[in-house]
């Protein structure tokens, strides 16, 4: 059953988040205090996607063989498994796992990926592995991870919690916090941030594009990087801020 404390976000940050760059964020970011939110080692599934939602968190521990199924005639211990996070990660959630850095073992698929997409999910992210690459992809459903394995999860993680702070790419997630994910990878946004970092990200890439215009125009980047309190009033001016 889905849990009744999950919030997704609400749809006009979804929106700006999902239309800025990561790199954006983490300057916003570092402007409030934050200066290490981008997930390390975390790489898009194929480019040109981008997934902003809110975190469904899934922990895991190191498998071992008596209580995994791993030694010859035996069976998982019972317990949590992938499959009831899949079937438990809410609408508009993007289902965020504890891999440990294991890129040498799976946390997810193809047919695990296509539940998700079904059941409204925005994403899947991982700091394991994925496997049925080509499958996956084919799901639509943006997905980010280590890189891609044939290896099963079960072979070296055990699922053992889920809606509970967890630690990927080296970064702190809490439940409910945005996650916002480009061709550069994955930033986490905590909750009681994101409708200013989405403003704020947004304001500034129209202000990156403006100077940018400038750029092409022959201008100098003096004034223009950072830009002056000349130039940002021309910019307000000429009514570029996006909402």
């Amino acid at each position: 059953m889905t849990p009744t404390t999950f919030a997704p976000v609400p749809a006009r940050v979804e929106r700006l988040l999902a239309g800025v760059s990561t790199a954006t964020i983490a300057s916003v970011l570092l402007r409030r205090g934050l200066r290490d939110q981008f997930l390390a080692g975390v790489r898009p599934l194929r480019p040109g996607q981008r997934l902003a939602g809110a975190a469904w968190t899934l922990r895991t521990i190191p498998a071992r063989e008596d209580l995994d199924g791993l030694l010859p005639g035996t069976r998982p211990a019972p317990g949590l498994s992938l499959f009831d996070a899949i079937e438990s990660t809410p609408e508009g959630a993007v289902l965020v796992v504890d891999g440990h850095g294991q890129s040498r073992t799976a946390t997810g698929g193809d047919i695990l990926a296509e539940r998700l997409r079904v059941r409204g999910a925005r994403g899947l992210v991982t700091d394991a592995g994925l496997r049925d690459v080509a499958g996956l992809a084919g799901t639509g459903l943006p997905c980010y991870s280590a890189g891609a394995t044939a290896n099963v999860s079960r072979a070296y993680l055990r699922v053992v919690e889920q809606d509970v702070p967890i630690g990927c790419g080296e970064v702190a997630v809490y439940p409910g916090d945005v996650l916002v994910g480009d061709d550069d990878g994955v930033i986490v946004v905590p909750r009681e941030y994101a409708e200013d970092v989405a403003d704020g990200a947004a304001e500034q890439e129209g202000l990156e594009s403006f100077i940018g215009e400038k750029v092409r125009a022959g201008a100098s980047l003096r004034g223009l990087y950072p830009a002056s309190p000349e130039l940002l009033a021309e910019y307000r001016e000429n009514g570029q801020v996006r909402r």
